[in-house]
Parts: C-alpha cells; structure tokens; sequence
C-alpha cells in the first residue's frame, strides 16, 4: 500500500513540472545555438543586421521574446500578444 501512495506522490509531481517545468531556461550573452537547444522556441524576426528574435509561449506567462544580435541573447522581453515583438523598440 505504502507502494502505491508513494508512486501516486510522484506521479502527482511529475505532472505538476510538465506544466510549470515549461519557462524558458536562458542567460542574457547564452549562444543562440544554446537556446534553441533548451527552449522550444519559433523564429518570429530575422533584420539584415543580424538581429533574430525568437519567441516562447506558456499558458501560465504568455509570451517571452528573446533578442539575438551576433548569435548572443542581448535581450529579453514580455509581451501579451504573439505580435508584441514588433511593437517593442529596439535599442
């Protein structure tokens, strides 16, 4: 019995870091390489100059962009909407 309840408390935690296990891992000056290694991420600007921006979703904390130039994360922003990314100046 003692088994099966300490199977279920596992089962349960588990469960729980699949849905908040979710945030994106990064740090501002990571490779761009290493970002996309360990965050699901989607391209949404590539600019001549180099700049990219990637952008994150979770039902918890909407959208996070992420603001490459050289291959190197410089910056990192929130945002509500999918398309918030255009709306954020660049600096």
């Amino acid at each position: 019995m003692k088994k099966f309840i300490l199977i279920g408390l596992v089962s349960i935690m588990l469960s729980c870091k699949a849905f908040y296990g979710l945030e994106p891992t990064f740090t501002i000056g990571m490779s761009e390489s290493d970002f996309k290694l360990q965050n699901r991420s989607e391209l949404v600007s590539a600019a001549n100059d180099g700049t990219k921006i990637y952008r994150t979703y979770n039902a918890f904390t909407s959208y996070k962009f992420f603001f490459f130039q050289k291959e190197k994360l410089v910056r990192f922003e929130k945002g509500t909407l999918a398309d918030d990314y255009q709306f954020i100046r660049y600096q």
